[in-house]
């Protein structure tokens, strides 16, 4: 461990739950009978480091381990292997009401919660009035916690651990309580606390804010690490993988091949972007786009249309055509077609697109056949954008 370059070390994670299928075979397993039980692997051999000053954005889906993860960084849960080491002062900002007791009020709460921080009576009073002013709990404040709703207790808490200086923030899910108002609030605090230079782990489904927030992100899968890098690109892969994991169990998972569903009367045989060389094709914004597709039918008297989309990673039509739309003749009198759709400018800023092909029946409305190649487009600007679109504009400043 390097104590003047890396804030958090995880070196070689295990976490292991047994979960008793009755209460009665706990007391068998502690009375050294056999009992009933599943022994549950939340975490598999996790390992990373974060430096001083760095954002790190944890993701990955319902049951991936990432809560356990953050408890353990936290220390309010210790591993079954390995060790998370974290060098200063760490606040977290976990489950609900999880430092908070419910007969207290929130300003003994406060209290309580900056003395398990580790800072003294003395050193909480002077804060006191800069986190009651945050919480904006009016005269709550002075009441029973058990009186407070869950955005209110939220409140608090965000108040405190963001209020104590600390050199590890942990934060799991909090924006995803309160209104926009205190999200807003949130959201300053969060990046003015990371401007002073401490570290940040930030947990959140929310992939704007992880992007927007993060340098790096850590996504985990099923209690293993799938992929640490920037955050954009990791974002970017797990969007990815949520979008096509349905599609991706019809072919080949370790390909870039396409996915082909419901062939019957005919089959897309080819799907191709002009120009790729590569995985995906990198374009600039305005930047032309050709795909070419090939038809096979079974019946040269059978009648096709073809379509194509390019869709975002979290699933959005960013374009979508098809011959039938366009009012083309169908695909009639052949067994073998090749079809070329050309965009001369694709009006798009930036973002990385998967791409589909379409085999309609001669009204437009059945599909007969579908072909998915995934993160085929990645359009990247010069500078950053938040755009989908690129449209041509000027400003006037008088």
């Amino acid at each position: 461990m390097a104590p003047e370059k890396d804030a958090v070390v995880v070196d070689g994670v295990f976490k292991a739950y047994r979960v008793y299928a009755a209460p009665s075979q706990r007391l068998r397993r502690l009375a050294g009978l056999s009992s009933r039980h599943l022994d549950f692997e939340a975490l598999h051999d996790v390992s990373f480091t974060v430096p001083r000053g760095e954002a790190l954005g944890i993701i990955g889906e319902n049951g991936a381990g990432k809560s356990t993860l953050l408890k353990i960084i936290a220390g309010t849960t210790r591993p079954t292997l390995g060790a998370a080491h974290v060098n200063g002062v760490v606040a977290a900002i976990l489950e609900l009401g999880a430092a908070f007791h419910p007969e207290f009020t929130g300003r003994e709460n406060a209290v309580l919660y900056g003395a398990l921080l580790g800072l003294e009576r003395s050193e909480m009073l002077p804060r006191l009035g800069a986190i009651l002013d945050f919480a904006e709990l009016g005269e709550f404040i002075d009441h029973p916690l058990k009186s407070y709703s869950t955005g209110m207790g939220m409140r608090l808490a965000f108040a405190v651990a963001t209020h104590v200086d600390p050199d590890v923030l942990v934060i799991d899910e909090a924006l995803a309580v309160g209104d926009g108002y205190f999200q807003k609030k949130c959201v300053d605090k969060i990046l003015d606390i990371k401007g002073r230079g401490a570290t940040i782990l930030f947990c959140s489904h929310a992939m704007y804010y992880v992007s927007m927030f993060c340098d790096r992100a850590l996504w985990l899968r099923q209690g293993r690490v799938e992929k640490v890098a920037g955050a954009t690109s990791v974002v970017e892969a797990y969007e990815s993988y949520l979008l096509t994991r349905e599609k991706r169990r019809l072919g080949d998972q370790g390909s870039a091949q396409p996915v082909t569903v419901g062939a019957k009367v005919g089959r897309i045989s080819r799907l191709e972007v002009v120009g790729l060389k590569e995985r995906t094709l990198e374009l600039e914004p305005g930047a032309r786009l050709t795909v070419e597709i090939e038809v096979q039918s079974v019946r040269a008297e059978e009648a096709f249309h073809v379509g194509i989309a390019l869709d975002t990673l979290d699933g959005r039509c960013a374009l979508g055509v098809s011959t039938t739309w366009d009012r083309c003749e169908p695909l009639q009198g052949r067994e073998r077609y090749t079809v070329r759709l050309d965009v001369p400018q694709l009006p798009l800023a930036s973002g990385t697109f998967h791409l589909s092909a379409f085999l309609l029946d001669d009204t437009g409305l059945h599909v007969h056949d579908q072909v998915v190649l995934p993160e085929a487009v990645r359009v990247s600007p010069p500078q950053w954008t938040p755009s989908l679109l690129a449209v041509a504009h000027s400003w006037e400043l008088e």
